[in-house]
């Protein structure tokens, strides 16, 4: 059985890995930006942003590909309450924010799980609440922090 495993798990990194990116359809659930920064710049500007604010908590940060990319995990705090209100459960989706930044082509993106995904999951008035709330405060700080509209 370890066999069967270790064997689907190679074939399923390796169609992964010789997969384009660019061919592959986006789903409504991801915001994806062009940066004008490097990937680190950019990961590097959100946590000083998060840092400096108590609306904010970076939860997770790590290099991917080898550091050509880096994914955070970060929170808009007053989601939590959202998420709790609608059973806890739902607090496996935490925190809400789910970056990666990464370079295709010599051009640098964002990409995030749109807030909205907790909804599909999990269907609950309070989430529906908070992923309004979400929503803007998300995009308010990328485009302050990081020039995106």
């Amino acid at each position: 059985m370890n066999t069967i495993l270790k064997t689907l798990s190679v074939a399923a990194i390796s169609g992964l890995a010789s997969a384009h990116a660019a061919t592959a359809e986006v789903s409504e659930h991801f915001i994806i930006h062009e940066l004008r920064q490097t990937p680190q710049e950019a990961a590097t500007l959100i946590r000083d942003f998060i840092a400096m604010s108590d609306d904010w908590s970076l939860n997770g940060e790590f290099e991917m590909m080898g550091g050509a990319a880096v994914g955070m995990k970060i929170c808009f705090n007053a989601m939590r309450g959202y998420v709790a209100q609608a059973g806890l459960h739902n607090l496996a989706m935490m925190p809400c924010g789910n970056i990666a930044f990464y370079e295709e082509e010599g051009q640098s993106y964002l990409t995030m799980l749109d807030v909205g995904y907790m909804t599909t999951l999990s269907p609950h008035p309070a989430l529906e609440e908070g992923v309004t709330l979400a929503r803007p405060a998300y995009a308010g700080m990328f485009s302050e922090v990081l020039g995106v509209e």
